[in-house]
C-alpha cells in the first residue's frame, strides 16, 4: 500500500518468488507498472473515510482475504495500525497496532524514549523554550512534524530550516498554524551531508532481531532535508547497537528503518527518525543477503530460515536525482560532494531499472512530470 520505489523493488521481490501482488495506490507510481504486480488497485487513500470499506471491497472482489498486507508510507502505516483490529481479521500483518508504534513515529515522544535509553538525538528546544524570544535559540534550527498525520506544507516538506531569528518566527507561526500547539519539534541542525547519514534495517520478531543491516546514506538531495539517492551498506557497529536498544525496548515487530547523524563536534551519533514501514532504499537488502520483503512474509508464516546475515559492500542508486545532488554539489561547495565517484559506477544496483522488468524505467520521467503539472 502507497509509496513507490520501495514498492517497486518489494513487488518484484515476490513477483521473482511466483507470489502474486497486488498495489494500492492514491497517485501515480513507477510500482504499479511493474510486470509482477497482478493488480493495480487505485483508491482515494487511507485519509478517505471510507478507505477501510474500499480495502475490503477490492479485497473480496480479488480475492485477497488472508493476504499479507503491508504499508509504504507514512499515512498507510497509521493506517493499518489504527485499524489493526478489523485488518488482523482479513489480511496477515507484520506490523504493530498504533499504541505501539506511536512512541517510534511521533518525534516528541521518539526523542523522550531515546532519553531514557541513552541515545543522542539532536537537542530540541521543547514548547517551553520555544516560546523564549528567538534571539535566545542558536541558529540554524529545523522546525520538523512532531507526526505526519496531517497534511500540509510542512509534512509535505518534512522539516524547514530556519537560518535568522526573524525567519525563525515566521516559520514557528505557520508551523503552529498547520500542526498546532505542540505538534512539532524544533531542533539544532546538525552539520555534514553524506558522510556523516547512516542507518539501520532490519527485520524484527516480537522484540527479536531476524535480521539486520547498516548502511550509509552517502548523497542525499536536496542537500538538507531530501532522500537518498546513493545508499552503500557499510559496517557501523555504533548505529547497530544503538538501533537494536531502540528496537529491543520497544518489543518490535516487523519491517523497520533508523536514521542517526554523526555529529563531527562531538562525534556523536544523533538519533533522527524511525520509519515502521517499507523504506525507498529496501531493494539494497537483496543485494546485500537479505531479501526483507520475502523474509517479513517467512515471518508472518513462520517458515523463516534460520541462518540470515548480511554481506556488506553492495550499493543502491538512483541515476537521476543522484545527478542532480551531484550538481547541487558542485554549486554549493565548487566540488561533487562525499562518494561521487562511487555513486556513478556501474556496480551500483539501479533502484528503477531492471532487465527482467524494464518498463517502470521508461515510465519514471513521464510520470514525474504528470504528477508536477
Amino acid at each position: 500500500m502507497g509509496g513507490s520505489y520501495g514498492s517497486l523493488a518489494v513487488a518484484r521481490s515476490f513477483g521473482r518468488q511466483g507470489i502474486r501482488v497486488s498495489y494500492f495506490s492514491a497517485v501515480r507510481s513507477v510500482a504499479q507498472y511493474c510486470r509482477y504486480v497482478t493488480h493495480h488497485v487505485p483508491w482515494q487513500g487511507p485519509g478517505d473515510l471510507k478507505a477501510l470499506d474500499a480495502l475490503f471491497a477490492a479485497a473480496d472482489r480479488l480475492g485477497m482475504n488472508g493476504w499479507l498486507l503491508l504499508p509504504s508510507g507514512d499515512a498507510e502505516v497509521q493506517f493499518v495500525a489504527r485499524n489493526f483490529d478489523a485488518l488482523s481479521e482479513r489480511f496477515v500483518l507484520v506490523t504493530q497496532d498504533w499504541a505501539a508504534l506511536e512512541p517510534l513515529n511521533n518525534k516528541a515522544q521518539l526523542y523522550r524514549l531515546a532519553d531514557t535509553l541513552g541515545i543522542d538525538y539532536p537537542r530540541v528546544h521543547v514548547d517551553e523554550v520555544v516560546d523564549r524570544p528567538a534571539s535566545e535559540i542558536r541558529f540554524p534550527v529545523v522546525i520538523k512534524p512532531s507526526s505526519t498525520e496531517k497534511s500540509n506544507p510542512l509534512t509535505k516538506a518534512k522539516a524547514w530550516k530556519a537560518e535568522s531569528a526573524a525567519e525563525y518566527v515566521e516559520k514557528y507561526a505557520l508551523a503552529t498554524q498547520y500542526m498546532g500547539k505542540g505538534g512539532f519539534v524544533v531542533q539544532e541542525l546538525i552539520p555534514g551531508d553524506g558522510e556523516s547519514q547512516f542507518s539501520y534495517a532490519g527485520l524484527w520478531n516480537h522484540g527479536v532481531e531476524v535480521c539486520g543491516l547498516t548502511a550509509r546514506r552517502s548523497r542525499q538531495f536536496p542537500a538538507e532535508f531530501g532522500t537518498s539517492p546513493f545508499v552503500e551498506t557499510s559496517e557501523q557497529p555504533r548505529v547497530l547497537a544503538e538501533a537494536q536498544a531502540l528496537l529491543k525496548a520497544v518489543h518490535y515487530h516487523g519491517l523497520v528503518e533508523v536514521e542517526f547523524k554523526l555529529d563531527a563536534r562531538d562525534d556523536r551519533l544523533k538519533l533522527l527518525d524511525v520509519n515502521t514501514r517499507i523504506w525507498a532504499w529496501i531493494g539494497l537488502g537483496a543485494a546485500a543477503g537479505l531479501d526483507f520483503p520475502v523474509l517479513a512474509a517467512a515471518v508472518a508464516t513462520a517458515t523463516l530460515p534460520t541462518d540470515v546475515k548480511a554481506s556488506y559492500g553492495a550499493s543502491w542508486v538512483r541515476a537521476v536525482p543522484n545527478a542532480l545532488s551531484l550538481l547541487q554539489s558542485l554549486q554549493r561547495t565548487g566540488n561533487l560532494g562525499y562518494a561521487a565517484g562511487r555513486s556513478l559506477s556501474p556496480f551500483a544496483g539501479p533502484a528503477i531499472f531492471a532487465f527482467d522488468d524494464p518498463v517502470p524505467a521508461l515510465l519514471e520521467l513521464p510520470i514525474q512530470v504528470m504528477r508536477r503539472l
